[in-house]
């Protein structure tokens, strides 16, 4: 005869049993639910303008003569008051310091130091220039790491400076505090400014974005991205002209396409 205390016993096992089970297979779904889900178009676009900010801010503290055509300045002093500007050409370095915090004229805030780091001067073909942050952000997202430009040289016929962009494993905090890593090759050219209008940038290459509970996405630009001082100045990273393809293991492949006469690119 069945003893009935030991039928209740293993009852209540079997039925714990079954509901640990049940749990921890509804964490793993929902794990699987955020891990396959991909960072959205219009997450990395933002990373990309806010990224092309910044190498244009690096390349405005260089602020040397290209064939007696200058590069129209989108950093010193007074573009965002407040800013500590400290040059060392012996060394090949420059300090930009924001401080706690100063509004720039497009209305970005900008907080921090960055330092710049070059080899030789770096509007000759092959030097290199490296960039390191020091609690920087950029209207309240934070970049964290290094990055290297290299100058792959200008055609003084043209008036158009081609640089390389790379970084690996660099983090790009945003406002709600998620973590992003990013790595990148780009290579750009930046085509001068004249009596008309402001410098205009072409930019090709790929990369990747991965952040916790998301797919890694990879991005590869299928049109050049072209950027334009005037919409920069304004604080409009988004291009006015391109299309970049966007890839995950959770999306399917999505071109994101830009288009606009103005600053106003989606």
């Amino acid at each position: 005869m069945n003893n009935p205390k030991k039928y209740l016993i293993n009852t209540f096992a079997i039925a714990m049993l079954i509901s640990a089970v049940s749990c921890v297979t509804s964490d793993l779904e929902e794990d699987m639910t955020a891990v396959n889900k991909g960072i959205s178009s219009d997450e990395i676009s933002e990373m990309m303008g806010l990224m092309e900010e910044v190498d244009l801010m690096i390349m405005s503290t260089l602020q040397q003569d290209l064939s007696q055509q200058r590069l129209l300045p989108l950093l010193d002093e007074m573009t965002c008051p407040g800013t500590v500007i400290t040059r060392d050409d012996k060394n090949g370095q420059i300090s930009v310091d924001f401080g706690s915090g100063c509004l720039s004229a497009g209305g970005l805030e900008k907080k921090g130091a960055l330092t710049v780091r070059y080899t030789d001067n770096f509007l000759s073909k092959g030097s290199l220039l490296t960039v390191s942050f020091e609690d920087f952000s950029v209207d309240g997202r934070k970049l964290q790491g290094e990055k290297t430009l290299e100058n792959l040289g200008y055609d003084a016929t043209e008036r158009k400076l081609k640089f390389s962009s790379s970084m690996k494993d660099f983090k790009i905090v945003n406002t709600d505090a998620q973590t992003f890593t990013v790595n990148q090759n780009y290579f750009r050219e930046l085509e001068l400014s004249n009596e008309t209008e402001g410098f205009r940038i072409y930019l090709k290459g790929s990369g990747s974005l991965a952040a916790e509970n998301y797919s890694t996405t990879t991005f590869e630009i299928v049109q050049p991205l072209k950027y334009m001082q005037e919409c920069i100045a304004l604080g409009s990273f988004n291009p006015i002209e391109g299309s970049l393809q966007i890839s995950s293991k959770a999306d399917k492949s999505t071109i994101k396409s830009f288009e606009s006469s103005g600053c106003s690119s989606l």
